[in-house]
């Protein structure tokens, strides 16, 4: 999340949507008392200090965003955010979450216990749910039909990131990951920035809806339903 007092603009970063991308560079341009949670190496230093303080984290939804500043001045500023097929979105948190669990084998001891318990270890990343999850699952339709997949804050439907708790839409701009180049411009346009805009934490995936059985399929499409209908889909 990035929220810019001097451009008066906030950032709702959702979770596989190219927002590190994004804030990556959009920070080139922010200033003393802009605020970036996560993303950045100053922003991953000062997350938990956020976190702590204001109760906002690289994730926050608009809602939060609009608690914190009130809900007088964060009509004031322009509010946009970033959504991704919802499909291609899971199936990216799929392999982000394999790729975390690849980049950080267990310890001797840790294989030794899951063995005897069936326990993944207590720390980061297999104690993340999406994680076990797909360590559990043999396809991406099992990651989509895994319990724990649900309960992962990256599995949240994107509409509670950009909607009040009656639904309402309370950003001004929703752009696609899909068009990232064209709606990326128009944000720059918007905010009178001109930065350019590299992708970070790449795992695009080309037809995942492919890739999911009958049920995995519908179970996903209820889960998202919202998402579906609210962002064209």
């Amino acid at each position: 999340m990035i929220i810019s007092l001097n451009k008066r603009y906030v950032f709702v970063h959702i979770h596989k949507c190219a927002g590190t991308s994004i804030e990556v560079a959009l920070a080139k341009m922010l200033r003393h008392n802009d605020i970036v949670l996560g993303s950045t190496k100053s922003g991953e230093k000062y997350q938990e200090f956020f976190k702590r303080t204001i109760g906002l984290n690289k994730h926050s939804t608009a809602l939060e965003a609009r608690d914190f500043l009130g809900e007088t001045l964060y009509g004031k500023f322009y509010k946009f955010a970033f959504v991704r097929h919802p499909i291609d979105r899971l199936h990216s948190l799929y392999s982000y979450a394999l790729k975390l669990a690849h980049d950080a084998e267990m310890s001797d001891d840790e294989r030794r216990n899951f063995d005897a318990h069936g326990r993944w270890p207590d720390r980061p990343p297999f104690r993340y749910k999406a994680v076990a999850a797909a360590l559990e699952s043999r396809s991406f339709s099992d990651f989509a039909l895994h319990p724990l997949t649900w309960a992962d804050a990256g599995a949240q439907p994107q509409w509670q990131s950009v909607c009040d708790a009656s639904g309402k839409l309370i950003v001004d701009f929703v752009g696609k990951v899909e068009s990232i180049e064209q709606d990326f411009t128009q944000v720059c346009e918007k905010l009178e920035v001109s930065v350019p805009l590299e992708v970070r934490n790449s795992s695009l995936e080309k037809k995942s809806a492919l890739e999911l059985s009958p049920l995995a399929l519908s179970t996903v499409r209820e889960r998202f339903a919202r998402d579906f209908e609210l962002f064209g889909y």
